[in-house]
């Protein structure tokens, strides 16, 4: 009788193999895909998020930079035309008077000179397109002004300053463009942010970029200036860009901040490259490895399955009994149980990293807290800085809008600081600061807010105070510094220090508040230090 046929052996990519395989490569597949795209959205998600938040602030940052430079050209000019030009009779003698104010102000390239009617009478300096007539709107207003002149594709602000008395009419100034440039180059938050100054039609003023191959923005660019966030927009020659519009009213233009698609986006392109990669190899490794592994059993093993169920469960103590043979499935055996010692060892080992992770987490956040003080405190007497001054009077503003509540302001300046600290040192100097923060800050009420503005200045916030009660609290700090003696250099003989106190009463206008209280210091100053000063309207 002749022998049975030996038993057929099962194709490797047939029934369990098959289906093993399958199975490994789809739920990596799969698995792979989910983590990339998850890194991609978070990646791209959180690249946005940084974007509105630093979008926004460097450009009111900017427009406060650029306003703040013109509002000083403004002074300047305001005080210096008027004495130029009274003297001046006839077109010549204007045009020679311009002349000369061009040459004192390095800032401007061109000067006009309008009469109360607003009809241009002369002009100095490059040429600029000067209208005949002034509009109705420019010739508004008291106080000098921007206004952005655009014609035939070119546009430029000009600085409107009205003059008043014996030479009534308008003086009208353009800044340069390089002057322009350089401020926004200054206070763009970022070499690849591209800041730009745009007449509302969408000529460009002035940028970041000496050499821009566009002269305006395309429509899509400045549709809903103003709204909050970052936006895409592509230009005429398909560009894309990522950026934010803000509506400066101070300035007569819009403020637009901007960098390329591709720039604010490449680290999206890097994950997805490095994750596309990754994917791959994945995919591939684990393709083989299932098919390596699964083409050599060719029956169920029992033992192995319940087992694998078991930790599947997160049952980590299986321990299967190994057998003495060395043929695959006793190598399997020994490998399966090698596998969970280590997965035991490695989840005590992931406990303690994580309890570690924990630990370095409650530091990180608690360094955070001492980072985040520190940036709102002066370094040398411990006041707040002029940041935290800034942000706090914005919120006081805000809150007495609201509520109608009376607020003042104190500018305080030591008297002859600079003499003193040429004479003993900047060591006395930073000493003397301390303690005389130290003075001011024990004579303040608790609801008012003391800072450092910068150098030897110091502003103290008093919310719910009018202008009799500012005054007030001025005279108290005046007279606690000058009653107080302070020892300053070996000699050990008290010197007695003063200073000057301006006060102002908030009325609705921010930068007036501000400037008012700057006034009077300045007349405290002026007239003979050692006072107080409250701003009464007069000039």
């Amino acid at each position: 009788m002749p022998d049975d046929p030996a038993p057929k052996l099962r194709q490797p990519l047939a029934g369990l193999a098959a289906k093993i395989i399958f199975f490994v490569f789809t739920a990596t597949l799969l698995t792979a895909s989910v983590v990339g795209w998850i890194a991609v959205s978070s990646t791209r998600a959180f690249l946005w998020k940084s974007f509105e938040s630093r979008y926004p602030h460097s450009l009111a940052y900017a427009e406060e930079r650029v306003g703040d430079r013109l509002e000083e050209v403004g002074t300047q000019l305001a005080g210096h035309a008027a004495p130029t030009l009274r003297g001046a009779s006839g077109h010549d003698a204007v045009e020679a008077a311009l002349r000369g104010l061009l040459d004192e102000e390095t800032d401007l390239d061109a000067l006009a000179f309008a009469g109360p009617d607003g009809r241009l009478l002369a002009r100095a300096g490059a040429q600029a397109p000067w209208p005949a007539v002034l509009p109705d709107p420019v010739r508004g207003g008291a106080e000098p002004h921007v206004w952005t002149l655009a014609a035939d594709g070119d546009a430029r602000l000009v600085l409107v300053v009205p003059l008043h008395g014996e030479t009534r009419g308008f003086l009208l100034a353009t800044p340069r463009r390089r002057m322009l440039q350089g401020i926004l180059a200054q206070t763009r938050s970022q070499d690849e942010d591209e800041l730009l100054l745009v007449a509302r039609q969408g000529s460009i003023v002035a940028s970041t970029e000496p050499e821009l191959a566009e002269t305006r923005l395309p429509p899509e660019a400045l549709r809903g200036v103003g709204s909050a966030g970052a936006r895409e927009w592509s230009d005429e020659a398909g560009l894309r860009w990522v950026g934010g519009t803000r509506e400066a009213r101070t300035l007569d233009a819009v403020l637009v901040v901007r960098e390329p698609f591709s720039t604010a986006f490449a680290p999206v392109f890097a994950v997805v490259t490095r994750v596309f990669a990754i994917n791959l190899l994945i995919v591939v490794v684990f393709g083989l490895i299932a098919y390596r592994v699964t083409a050599a059993i060719v029956r169920p093993i029992e033992a192995l399955s319940a087992g694998a169920r078991r930790i599947s469960q997160g049952q980590l103590d299986v321990e299967i009994r190994e057998s003495r043979s060395n043929d695959e499935i006793g190598l399997l055996t020994r490998t399966f149980n090698d596998m969970t010692r280590r997965l035991r060892k490695n989840q005590v080992e992931i406990q303690a990293v994580t309890t570690q992770l924990v630990t370095q987490n409650q530091d990180l956040q608690r360094a955070n807290e001492v980072l985040a003080q520190l940036s709102i405190t002066d370094g040398l007497t411990k006041l707040h800085n002029h940041r935290f001054f800034q942000d706090h009077l914005t919120r006081e503003i805000k809150r007495v809008n609201r509520t109608g509540e009376p607020l003042a302001i104190l500018l305080a300046d030591i008297d002859d600081f600079k003499r003193l600290n040429d004479r003993l040192g900047h060591a006395a100097g930073d000493e003397l600061l301390v303690r005389i923060a130290a003075v001011m800050n024990r004579s303040i009420r608790e609801s008012d807010l003391l800072a450092r503005y910068g150098g030897e200045e110091f502003a103290i916030v008093a919310g719910g105070t009018d202008l009799p009660g500012a005054v007030t609290l001025a005279e108290k700090v005046r007279e606690a510094v000058a009653e107080s003696s302070f020892i300053l250099d070996d000699s050990l003989r008290p010197t007695r220090i003063t200073v000057s106190v301006g006060v102002a009463q908030y009325k609705g206008d921010r930068k007036a508040f501000f400037h008012s209280a700057d006034r009077a210091l300045y007349r405290a100053k002026a007239e003979g230090k050692n006072c107080v000063r409250a701003y009464d309207g007069a000039a």
